[in-house]
């Protein structure tokens, strides 16, 4: 009897695949999934022709769960947000280095991929507004929450700006090492994923440019970049000024060795990318936003 009852599940399974791998078309009328490909827009052209062409970089500003970290809750970029930052991003930090250095050597070390992200994304540490991997991607979050209407350039340089270059930062790092004596400067002050609970002042006074330079040595050193060439030569003076007789000495030992690395090993002086970094940020009111050329 139970002989009978195998060889009889035996031909319903054999059934089964010759039923599943017979010559008829699949039924997708009434299938869950969505096999449909979206025609290219006007903005998918104009990324061709302003990010892949000229640097081999894909945008992708519709939400790909492949390139995210599923335990963050994310939204999609809002399309006429994504046109606009794509545009700032491209004249402020991809276009300050084609000015400094040639897009030849941009195209080579920028990242392979800019993925937009509608919403921010939260840790136990804050915030995270830009995210770097291998130097092969970029994440952009808080995209949603721009208003190109009403410009501010102190928002776009805290979320943006000051994010694109950390995060070219970490990719130059990646490929070509600085030097160690800076790791060990700060070595004993450094406070891991609780900087956010120290006051940038304090972070100053203890010789790290901002409290999130107070994570590691290695973001130490990209925010020693990023806060230079994003801010004024009086607004970085006024955050020495801030650090007082123990934090100064230390930043400008730091500082150093982060002017010198940029000099030598990518012939890039901080200084004239700071002057080009300035003056485009200036001339984001005269670029048009919210057309596709």
């Amino acid at each position: 009897m139970k002989k009978y009852l195998i060889y009889v599940f035996l031909m319903v399974v054999a059934g089964c695949f010759v039923s599943c791998n017979n010559d008829e078309d699949i039924d997708t009328k009434n299938s869950i999934f969505d096999i449909t490909q979206e025609e290219p827009n006007g903005f998918d052209k104009w990324l061709l022709t302003n990010y892949v062409n000229p640097y081999n970089v894909q945008v992708k500003y519709r939400l790909d769960d492949t390139e995210t970290d599923v335990k963050y809750d994310l939204v999609p970029a809002d399309y006429d947000n994504a046109v606009a930052l794509m545009k700032v991003v491209k004249h402020v930090w991809m276009e300050a280095y084609d000015e400094l250095w040639g897009v030849d050597n941009t195209r080579t070390y920028v990242p392979r991929l800019i993925q937009l992200i509608g919403n921010v994304a939260y840790t136990e540490s804050g915030m995270i507004l830009g995210q770097a991997e291998g130097g092969l991607k970029v994440l952009l979050f808080r995209v949603n929450e721009l208003d190109f209407n009403n410009i501010d350039v102190d928002q776009l340089n805290e979320y943006y700006f000051k994010t694109m270059h950390h995060e070219f930062t970490h990719i130059l790092n990646q490929t070509k090492a600085y030097d160690p004596a800076f790791d060990r400067i700060s070595e004993s002050d450094y406070v891991g994923s609780t900087w956010n609970h120290v006051s940038i002042v304090d972070a100053l006074k203890k010789g790290c440019i901002s409290n999130y330079a107070m994570d590691r040595a290695t973001e130490d050193f990209a925010e020693m970049v990023s806060i230079y060439v994003t801010n004024t030569p009086e607004d970085w003076e006024y955050r020495l000024s801030l650090a007082g007789e123990t934090g100064r000495p230390i930043l400008d030992k730091k500082f150093e060795i982060v002017y010198n690395y940029m000099r030598d090993s990518w012939g890039v002086d901080l200084d004239e990318l700071r002057r080009i970094v300035q003056r485009r940020q200036g001339e984001i009111s005269e670029l048009d936003l919210s057309t596709i050329k």
